[in-house]
Protein backbone atom coordinates (compact mmCIF):
# COMPACT_ATOMS: atom_id res chain seq x y z
CA UNK A 1 0.00 0.00 0.00
CA UNK A 2 2.82 2.23 0.48
CA UNK A 3 4.60 1.96 -2.83
CA UNK A 4 1.04 2.66 -4.30
CA UNK A 5 0.74 5.65 -2.52
CA UNK A 6 4.49 6.90 -3.47
CA UNK A 7 3.73 6.29 -7.33
CA UNK A 8 0.41 8.02 -7.05
CA UNK A 9 2.61 10.99 -5.32
CA UNK A 10 5.67 10.59 -7.57
CA UNK A 11 3.58 10.90 -10.90
CA UNK A 12 1.64 13.59 -9.54
CA UNK A 13 4.81 15.34 -8.48
CA UNK A 14 6.23 14.76 -12.22
CA UNK A 15 3.23 15.79 -13.75
CA UNK A 16 2.90 19.08 -12.27
CA UNK A 17 7.06 19.70 -13.15
CA UNK A 18 6.97 18.04 -16.85
CA UNK A 19 5.45 21.00 -18.84
CA UNK A 20 8.21 23.43 -16.82
CA UNK A 21 10.90 20.81 -17.53
CA UNK A 22 9.91 20.24 -21.10
CA UNK A 23 9.39 23.50 -22.10
CA UNK A 24 13.26 24.49 -21.73
CA UNK A 25 14.36 21.43 -22.79
CA UNK A 26 12.16 22.28 -25.97
CA UNK A 27 12.97 26.26 -26.11
CA UNK A 28 16.95 25.17 -25.90
CA UNK A 29 16.60 22.41 -28.72
CA UNK A 30 18.84 23.16 -31.70
CA UNK A 31 16.69 23.26 -35.10
CA UNK A 32 19.11 21.31 -37.20
CA UNK A 33 20.26 17.88 -35.67
CA UNK A 34 24.00 17.46 -34.44
CA UNK A 35 26.11 15.83 -37.51
CA UNK A 36 25.89 12.23 -37.69
CA UNK A 37 29.05 10.11 -37.70
CA UNK A 38 27.79 8.84 -41.79
CA UNK A 39 27.79 12.68 -42.90
CA UNK A 40 31.64 13.91 -41.32
CA UNK A 41 33.10 12.30 -44.77
CA UNK A 42 30.96 15.47 -46.88
CA UNK A 43 33.34 17.82 -45.57
CA UNK A 44 33.77 19.69 -48.95
CA UNK A 45 29.96 20.54 -49.34
CA UNK A 46 30.37 21.51 -45.22
CA UNK A 47 33.47 23.72 -45.70
CA UNK A 48 31.11 25.29 -49.26
CA UNK A 49 27.91 25.82 -46.89
CA UNK A 50 30.39 27.71 -44.28
CA UNK A 51 31.72 29.75 -47.07
CA UNK A 52 28.37 30.75 -48.32
CA UNK A 53 27.27 31.61 -44.59
CA UNK A 54 29.99 34.27 -44.82
CA UNK A 55 29.12 35.83 -48.51
CA UNK A 56 25.93 36.87 -46.51
CA UNK A 57 24.20 40.00 -46.51
CA UNK A 58 21.32 41.62 -44.39
CA UNK A 59 18.87 42.14 -46.82
CA UNK A 60 15.26 44.01 -46.80
CA UNK A 61 11.24 43.35 -46.55
CA UNK A 62 9.28 43.56 -49.62
CA UNK A 63 6.51 45.85 -49.25
CA UNK A 64 3.68 47.35 -50.86
CA UNK A 65 0.28 45.97 -52.08
CA UNK A 66 1.66 43.01 -53.87
CA UNK A 67 3.23 41.29 -50.77
CA UNK A 68 0.47 42.35 -48.26
CA UNK A 69 -0.87 39.17 -48.00
CA UNK A 70 2.67 37.72 -47.71
CA UNK A 71 3.58 39.52 -44.96
CA UNK A 72 -0.03 39.39 -43.46
CA UNK A 73 -0.25 38.02 -39.54
CA UNK A 74 3.68 37.92 -39.58
CA UNK A 75 5.71 40.85 -38.08
CA UNK A 76 9.14 41.96 -37.51
CA UNK A 77 9.40 42.06 -34.11
CA UNK A 78 6.29 40.44 -31.47
CA UNK A 79 6.04 40.61 -28.01
CA UNK A 80 5.01 37.27 -25.98
CA UNK A 81 3.48 38.08 -22.90
CA UNK A 82 2.82 34.47 -21.31
CA UNK A 83 5.08 32.29 -19.59
CA UNK A 84 5.73 29.99 -22.20
CA UNK A 85 4.90 31.03 -25.91
CA UNK A 86 5.30 29.65 -29.32
CA UNK A 87 7.11 31.64 -32.00
CA UNK A 88 6.17 31.14 -35.51
CA UNK A 89 8.86 32.24 -38.12
CA UNK A 90 8.10 32.08 -41.64
CA UNK A 91 10.40 33.33 -44.22
CA UNK A 92 10.10 33.67 -48.10
CA UNK A 93 13.23 35.10 -50.24
CA UNK A 94 12.79 36.78 -53.76
CA UNK A 95 14.84 38.56 -56.29
CA UNK A 96 14.61 42.47 -56.87
CA UNK A 97 12.36 41.12 -59.86
CA UNK A 98 9.74 39.90 -57.26
CA UNK A 99 10.57 36.06 -58.57
CA UNK A 100 10.88 33.58 -55.64
CA UNK A 101 14.52 32.52 -54.65
CA UNK A 102 16.17 29.10 -54.25
CA UNK A 103 19.50 30.15 -52.69
CA UNK A 104 20.77 29.82 -49.17
CA UNK A 105 19.83 31.85 -46.47
CA UNK A 106 19.60 32.26 -42.94
CA UNK A 107 17.82 33.97 -40.59
CA UNK A 108 18.67 35.49 -36.66
CA UNK A 109 15.92 35.62 -33.86
CA UNK A 110 16.53 38.16 -31.18
CA UNK A 111 14.60 38.39 -27.48
CA UNK A 112 14.87 41.57 -25.78
CA UNK A 113 17.96 43.07 -28.56
CA UNK A 114 20.12 39.89 -27.56
CA UNK A 115 20.49 37.30 -30.25
CA UNK A 116 18.78 34.07 -29.26
CA UNK A 117 18.54 31.86 -32.35
CA UNK A 118 20.18 31.38 -35.57
CA UNK A 119 18.40 29.30 -38.21
CA UNK A 120 19.62 28.32 -41.78
CA UNK A 121 17.90 27.65 -45.03
CA UNK A 122 19.35 25.85 -48.41
CA UNK A 123 16.29 26.36 -49.95
CA UNK A 124 14.74 30.62 -50.40
CA UNK A 125 11.94 29.08 -47.77
CA UNK A 126 12.13 28.43 -44.06
CA UNK A 127 9.05 28.16 -41.53
CA UNK A 128 8.55 26.63 -38.02
CA UNK A 129 8.15 27.49 -34.35
CA UNK A 130 10.01 27.62 -31.56
CA UNK A 131 8.88 27.45 -27.32
CA UNK A 132 9.98 30.90 -25.94
CA UNK A 133 9.93 32.73 -22.59
CA UNK A 134 8.17 35.94 -22.75
CA UNK A 135 9.92 38.99 -24.16
CA UNK A 136 10.16 41.22 -26.87
CA UNK A 137 10.98 39.03 -30.29
CA UNK A 138 12.83 40.52 -33.58
CA UNK A 139 14.08 38.64 -36.58
CA UNK A 140 16.85 39.48 -39.22
CA UNK A 141 16.87 37.77 -42.60
CA UNK A 142 20.75 37.64 -44.03
CA UNK A 143 21.02 36.26 -47.84
CA UNK A 144 22.89 35.63 -50.80
CA UNK A 145 22.86 38.89 -53.37
CA UNK A 146 20.78 37.13 -55.74
CA UNK A 147 17.89 36.74 -53.00
CA UNK A 148 17.74 40.55 -52.13
CA UNK A 149 14.18 40.77 -50.56
CA UNK A 150 11.85 39.03 -48.14
CA UNK A 151 8.34 38.22 -46.96
CA UNK A 152 6.93 36.74 -43.76
CA UNK A 153 8.60 37.15 -40.48
CA UNK A 154 7.38 36.27 -36.72
CA UNK A 155 3.91 35.48 -35.37
CA UNK A 156 2.82 34.46 -31.46
CA UNK A 157 0.30 32.10 -30.38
Amino acid sequence: MNIKKSLITFGAAAAMVAPTFLGSVVANAAVNPAPRQAQTSHKPQQQKSKQDNQKLSLTSRESGSQYTNDNSGYNVTVKATNLINTLHYNVQTSTDSGASSADPFSISIYKDGSLYKTISSSTGTLSGSLWVGSGTYSIKVYTSSAASHWTGGLATS
